[in-house]
């Protein structure tokens, strides 16, 4: 037989029967369109994640106590050392180390904010003003916090506009409240808005700046130790071998303590490792579904070759090879699922952008996702009828012709 006759023969046979062909097809499009869906959020999820990391200050360096645990979330604690405690003696000996820039000692809390009698709450960061010079550029109105600056407080856009009904400006006052206690300040200071990155879901609109003196007298502790040094490198080429410099130096004062030197980078490749995973799961799940597809696939064409014994008979009996049988039982299961695999690219895609659009997911449809889905759907379906186009060639004629 032709080619040409048998792709004929398999259209007719699919307009003979709409419903089977459509219920035999179902399987592979939703298995199809699962795995665009997933590879395209999973996709979404890595890029749309790594576009708002990027700009990360590469130059800068956390040192922080305890050891990181990676993935970007908070230092591990799990170690038989005792996390070590900054004093301004580590600020020194790490603004002294080669190739640092400066040295920002840092703590931060949460704190309920009252202001004109309405209460909410935000972030709290003590800072010390002298080193902060990023941040002394991002003021919009008044000014940034100086040494001198006991009570004071620089305060974010959100904080300023969007906190309370009333906007709180340069020379408001607002008190700050940490469990019992509580301080009163003034605001000398609003920085300008930014855009929400870099810093896993805290909006650095968000936060309120006071003075490390300020903020130890909230705490109300007999002894305060800073949270967090950030270290800024002169060369941001050079930050592997500062980190290494810095740990050998805070050594020498935490023998017996954890500490450790997180860099934006190393934060990154944790993060990259996580996403990777969840790519990976995203696209198992879709795959489970494709290959359930497959299963029924060849069911139906098992189903397909027993309804059609007297009819693979008769086209044996005219001259048909058992070559020419097991051509269009696979071509037929192969068209079927090249078919179904466009419908469910199409859908997955649709789904795909509708899904990001209306709950605010990240979303990317690639290039790759699609032929993936398409790959794979098409593949699953072939091998799925490759075992019932086998079996309708090697039919005996006679016996075929036969049945019932």
């Amino acid at each position: 037989m032709r080619l040409a006759d048998i792709l004929e023969y398999i259209l007719i046979s699919f307009k003979a029967d709409r419903f089977k062909t459509f219920m035999s097809s179902l399987g592979i499009i939703i298995g199809v369109l699962s795995i665009v869906v997933m590879l395209s959020m999973g996709e979404g999820l890595y890029s749309g994640v790594f576009s708002e990391f990027k700009g990360l200050d590469l130059d800068v360096i956390n040192v922080v106590p305890g050891t990181w645990s990676g993935g970007g979330g908070p230092q591990s604690f799990r170690t038989s050392q005792e996390p070590a405690k900054f004093t301004d003696k580590d600020v020194k000996a790490l603004d002294n180390v080669v190739g640092v820039r400066s040295a920002s000692p840092r703590s931060q809390s949460s704190a309920v904010v009252s202001f004109r009698g309405k209460n909410a709450s935000s972030g709290i960061i003590a800072v010390s003003p002298e080193t902060e010079d990023a941040l002394r550029e991002k003021v919009g109105t008044g000014r940034f916090l100086m040494e001198s600056d006991y009570k004071a407080a620089v305060i974010g856009q959100g904080v300023s506009e969007n906190l309370f009904r009333m906007k709180i400006s340069p020379g408001s006052r607002i008190r700050l409240y940490r469990d019992d206690r509580w301080i009163d300040v003034k605001v000398v200071g609003v920085l300008e808005e930014e855009k929400e990155s870099g810093n896993f879901g805290s909006d650095p609109n968000q936060r309120i700046y006071i003075t490390h003196r300020a903020y130890e007298e909230l705490q109300g502790q007999d002894s305060y130790f800073y949270q967090s040094i950030e270290v800024t490198v002169h060369d941001p080429t050079t930050v592997d071998t500062v980190v290494d410099r810095i740990l050998q130096e805070l050594k020498r004062y935490h023998k017996d303590e954890a500490f450790s030197a997180v860099t934006p980078r190393a934060m990154l490749a944790s993060l990259e490792s996580i996403l990777t995973m969840i790519r990976l799961v995203l696209g198992g799940i879709a795959a489970i579904s494709l290959v359930v597809g497959g299963i029924g696939i060849s069911n139906v064409m098992m189903l397909t070759v027993r309804e059609r014994i007297r009819e693979i008979g008769t086209m044996k009996a005219i001259g048909a090879t058992t070559r020419d049988i097991r051509r269009q039982y696979f071509l037929e299961a192969a068209m079927l699922g090249l078919a179904s695999s466009l419908i469910g690219v199409v859908l997955g895609a649709a789904i795909s952008v509708a899904i990001g659009s209306l709950a605010n997911l990240p979303s990317l449809v690639t290039a790759s996702s699609v032929a993936v889905g398409l790959l794979f759907g098409t593949l699953a379906t072939t091998l799925a009828g490759a075992y019932p186009a086998n079996k309708a060639a090697k039919l005996d004629p006679i016996e075929a012709l036969r049945s019932e």
